[in-house]
């Protein structure tokens, strides 16, 4: 069969497996198995599949339909300008993180020391680390196959830099724990879905997503636990900056100052809600 007799069977598989834009869906993955662009699965329409090739397709058509994100199929995701490796160890980086990641780098322009607590893939201290003139960066995580993800992410994406990169295997609420050393950046999307929210998520992400990475069991300890971690290991005049819960955003916010921060902003998404908490420390 050639390629476009099989690329249109598939979408029609995808449509009847009721995937969400199954058309779009079966172009990317059949670009990214034959290793061709898009355009390029129409300019050569009457190439004829190979057996190994249909095998893949087939694998990555089936795990589609049972509602697989196309992330995980792929084992990649682009994260500001970048490819990062993903599987169902750590989440999928998302559109509303970028956000996170480009309202940090209006407010610093340098950033010799960068912490990311929790960091799953390392997609945001990877990123800022690359922008930042970043050192040595510290990638936080209580998951060893996440931070397995995270060691080559930046083997992937920090090899031409001068970056230092420090792997610890913790949990960021520990009240004991102590990085090497005093951060002049600390990033961190926690897990911040409130429990009773869990079912209600997309299918896609309660089934493959961890769990982990997701929900906060006890939102209002993970959180005071996580800004008094921030609180001990940031440097005088270090910027801390959260992805949150925009229905918990202004207590994150107030109970950072009360422990101590400055200049602590909420910052709306692009969607307009308070998604994000920014602060200093004096």
């Amino acid at each position: 069969m050639t390629l476009i007799e099989v690329l249109r069977k598939a979408e029609e598989y995808l449509c009847e497996k009721k995937v969400p834009s199954p058309r779009l869906e079966a172009q990317i993955l059949f670009a990214h198995f034959l290793r061709l662009k898009r355009i390029e699965l129409f300019t050569q329409p009457e190439r004829p599949l190979e057996e190994k090739e249909l095998a893949l397709l087939r694998t990555a058509l089936r795990e589609k339909a049972l509602g697989k994100p196309t992330a995980y199929i792929l084992g990649e995701k682009n994260f500001f300008e970048k490819s990062f490796l993903v599987n169902e160890s750590v989440l999928i980086p998302r559109p509303e993180t970028e956000e996170l990641v480009e309202h940090i780098l209006h407010r610093v322009s340098h950033a010799p020391r960068i912490a990311d607590l929790g960091t799953g893939s390392g997609c945001i201290g990877i990123a800022l680390a690359e922008r930042l003139g970043c050192k040595h960066l510290a990638l936080v995580d209580i998951s060893k196959d996440a931070l397995a993800v995270a060691k080559e992410n930046t083997v992937r994406n920090l090899a031409e830099t001068k970056t230092e990169v420090e792997y610890l295997l913790a949990d960021f609420t520990q009240a004991d724990l102590q990085l090497s050393q005093k951060m002049d950046l600390i990033v961190s999307n926690p897990p911040y879905v409130f429990a009773r929210e869990f079912s209600g998520l997309d299918k896609s992400v309660s089934s493959f997503e961890p769990r982990v990475a997701l929900v906060a069991e006890d939102f209002s300890f993970l959180h005071t636990a996580l800004l008094k971690t921030i609180f001990r290991n940031l440097a005088e005049g270090g910027l801390f900056a959260l992805e949150t819960h925009p229905e918990k955003s202004a207590w994150v916010a107030e109970t950072a100052s009360n422990l101590g921060f400055a200049k602590v902003e909420l910052i709306n998404d692009l969607a307009k809600r308070p998604h994000f908490v920014i602060g200093s420390r004096k």
